[in-house]
């Protein structure tokens, strides 16, 4: 049996899923104690202001990128493939947090947008020792972005063709038999 998350990992949820449906201007402190199951004063207790909540937010989206360069890591092979088709999952907790970081970067926070630039970064290095050759990273990733893109549009669990996974295996072999 697992263990009920710590109030510290409950305020940075109720953080979390906030700024996914209401954007920065909606999480009010109020707000984000009142989701977590605390009162304002036990969120500050923990939180002195929405940049530590903020600065947390980053530190676990540090945290689900470095898991997931991991991954790709420990098969080169299949990062590339592994980058398109993990697109796909719009629900999963990395791009939850990385949904809500950009929520941040679109208020113009300064350091969600360095973050969300280091993350591409990290992501694309990773990519180029895994595929070697940087032309093929950037359609990779572009192709990534444009499939998440399409099934975080079609949230009704209606897959578009675009998004439909036997469409991604085509196109992930089809990219497998370009020459450069």
């Amino acid at each position: 049996m697992g263990h009920a998350p710590s109030t510290v990992q409950r305020l940075i949820d109720a953080y979390q899923e906030i700024l996914i449906s209401d954007g920065e201007r909606g999480a009010t402190l109020e707000l984000i104690a009142r989701r977590a199951g605390v009162s304002k004063g036990g969120l500050t207790y923990h939180f002195k202001s929405k940049d530590e909540l903020a600065a947390s937010l980053f530190d676990r989206l540090r945290g689900l990128v470095e898991a997931d360069l991991a991954i790709m890591r420990d098969d080169p092979s299949q990062a590339a493939v592994y980058y398109v088709k993990s697109s796909l999952e719009i629900q999963s907790p990395l791009e939850r947090c990385n949904t809500a970081v950009t929520r941040l970067a679109q208020g113009s926070h300064p350091e969600a947008n360095e973050l969300l630039a280091q993350c591409r970064t990290r992501w694309f290095d990773v990519l180029v020792d895994a595929v070697g050759h940087e032309d093929m990273v950037h359609l990779v990733m572009l192709l990534g972005d444009g499939i998440y893109f399409n099934a975080a549009l079609t949230g009704t669990g209606a897959l578009p063709a675009e998004t439909d996974p036997a469409t991604i295996d085509r196109i992930v072999r089809l990219i497998g038999t370009i020459k450069y």
